[in-house]
Formats: structure tokens, sequence, C-alpha cells
């Protein structure tokens, strides 16, 4: 089975420890070492862009990159496309990204309009793929045909929410997907954290499950729900049974038991709070799937949690 392709999340990388530089590039060439050449930005994380265009080491990655979208409505038109790239190259301190994503629908926006600007950034040179991120199926198919019959460069890659809790994509968009020839890139493969935590860590408010912040208040409507407590004990059991982490599980499972398919060109984003989590997240996606028994109970804890299961980041954050 070919390993699957591993990206790295800049979303903290203007963070501690990274908001160092000299720890920012020691980070990035200990992935340059574990053979991971991609990483995953966007003009929403704060300071991120910038904190990458610092790094002489940065040439050496292909570089992905979003437009708000409906995370900053009103930014969608054509011109505004143009100019939010050509920002986000300048403070990438590069020529071209890799793929250019918008990160969400905007509803304000005329998506012909929209795919017009991002077909001009293409035929300028400024990305290399078009991505969607945090859309429908329908909408998906909505901007395929489009930029189908204008002869506009298609989405070719889709970031998704996607984890052991967070299934619904499989049957909402992978068949569309899977249709049109689109890779899947997973993101948030630990459900924020949710899938390392206990119960008790949820009350303490650890991670990113602190109360009364925009991120712990998003993530905790996400997975603070009765059903999903509950399969964090069966999760951490299932872990025990493998030997492995509750993290190294999850990774895992994402990269060779789920719907991912490394020949079809998807991939998994992850993060790291430090350079050891970092080498040894790489590590886990190099080692191939868990056993037959831990997929049939995740499986299960599946079925026990797709009720309350969100399917994106997006439409929560809106609430």
């Amino acid at each position: 089975m070919a390993p699957i392709k591993a990206v790295f999340g800049g979303g903290n990388i203007a963070s501690p420890p990274y908001a160092d530089a000299a720890n920012r590039t020691e980070a990035l060439n200990a992935l340059l070492k574990v053979g991971v050449t991609t990483i995953d930005t966007a003009r929403l994380y704060p300071g991120s862009e910038e904190s990458i265009g610092e790094l002489p080491v940065r040439t050496s990655f292909a570089i992905d990159t979003k437009l708000k979208g409906g995370f900053g409505p009103g930014r969608l038109y054509a011109s505004a496309v143009l100019e939010d790239i050509e920002d986000s190259l300048k403070k990438l301190a590069i020529p071209q990204v890799d793929v250019l994503y918008i990160h969400a629908p905007d509803d304000t926006a005329a998506i012909e309009d929209t795919l017009s600007g991002i077909d001009t950034a293409y035929k300028k040179g400024y990305f290399k793929r078009f991505g969607l991120s945090n859309f429908t199926a329908a909408q998906v198919q909505e901007v395929y045909d489009i930029t189908t019959a204008e002869g506009y460069v298609k989405p070719s890659v889709y970031q998704g929410n996607y984890s052991p809790v967070a299934r619904h994509l499989e049957t909402l968009v992978f068949p569309t997907l899977r249709k049109l020839g689109i890779a899947f890139y997973a993101y948030s493969p630990l459900a924020g954290g949710f899938l390392t935590k206990t119960p008790a860590d949820l009350d303490a408010g650890a991670g990113r499950f602190k109360p009364q912040t925009p991120i712990g208040d998003l993530y905790l409507r996400l997975y603070d729900k009765p059903s999903m407590r509950v399969a964090l004990g069966e999760w951490n059991a299932i872990a025990e049974a493998e030997g492995v982490s509750k993290a190294e599980l999850a990774y895992r499972w994402v990269g060779y038991n789920s719907a991912l398919k490394a020949e079809r060109g998807d991939a998994v984003i992850f993060g790291a709070s430090n350079l050891s989590q970092l080498e040894q997240t790489a590590g886990w996606l190099k080692k191939g799937g868990v056993s037959k028994e831990a997929v049939e109970r995740i499986e299960k804890i599946w079925e026990s949690v797709k009720a309350d299961a969100p399917t994106d980041n997006f439409g929560a954050n809106k609430i």
C-alpha cells in the first residue's frame, strides 16, 4: 500500500514555540528530513503566511493557501480575488503557491465572478491547482460545471473535516469528488485534538477546548456531546488494545483504513505543537493501518456518534 501524503498544517506556525524564527526554521528542516514537503496555510490564520515567508527554507516546500471566502465574506469578487492572492504571495515571498483554495463558500458573492477571478490568477501563474474547502457536494458540482463551461481552471483538490468521529463527508461529498477526479485532503484528523482527550480534560478546558474563547466555543459545540464523551472511553480502550497512543490510532486510521486513497492523490493534514510531536506524527503516517479488530471497533464508534457528529468547521462557526 502506497504511503498517504502528509501535509503540515501551518495554522499555528506564528505561535510558540514557532514564534521564534530559529525554531520555525528547525521545524521546517525537520519536516524535510521526514519527507514532508507541503505546508498548508491560509489568509485566515493569523500571521501564518508572513511567518512562512520570513524563512529561506520555505522555497524547499510546496505551499498551499486559502482565500477566506465565507470566513471573511465580501472578498470573492474577481478583482478582490486577485488582490488577495497577490497579497498572500507577497507575504509568503514566493511567486506561486501549489493549491489556492476558497476556504468556505461565500453566498454574498456571485460564483461566476469569483471563478473568473480565480482563472485570471491561474493564467497569471499565481497557483498550480485550484481547491475548495467546506463546500457542499452541490456547490462543488456547480463550480466544476461553470469552470468546464467557461474553460476555466477546474477544482482538483478538496479540503474537508475528516476523522473517526466526523465522517459525514464519506456520503455527502466523497461520491462527487470521486466522480470528478478531485483529491481529498483531510483536516482535523484528531477532531481538533478531541480524540486525545478524556472527559476530565474537556471539563478542564484543555487544549482547544477552553470555554469562552472563539476556538474553544467552536470545538465544544462540535464535539462536547454525551455520545462523543462516551466514545472517548472506547477510543482509549482501542488504543490500549493496539498498544499505541490515541493520536497514533487516529492518524493511522485516517491515513490507511478510511475512505482516503493515496493513489487518488488524497492527503492528511497534521499539526504539531513541538518538534518531537512533528517527527513522531510524520513517522506514524508512514506505518500503515491499524488492526482489523481496531477498524471494526472504530466503525462501531462512528455508528454511536453519527447523529451528533459535525460535518465541517464552517457551518458550526456560523451558529
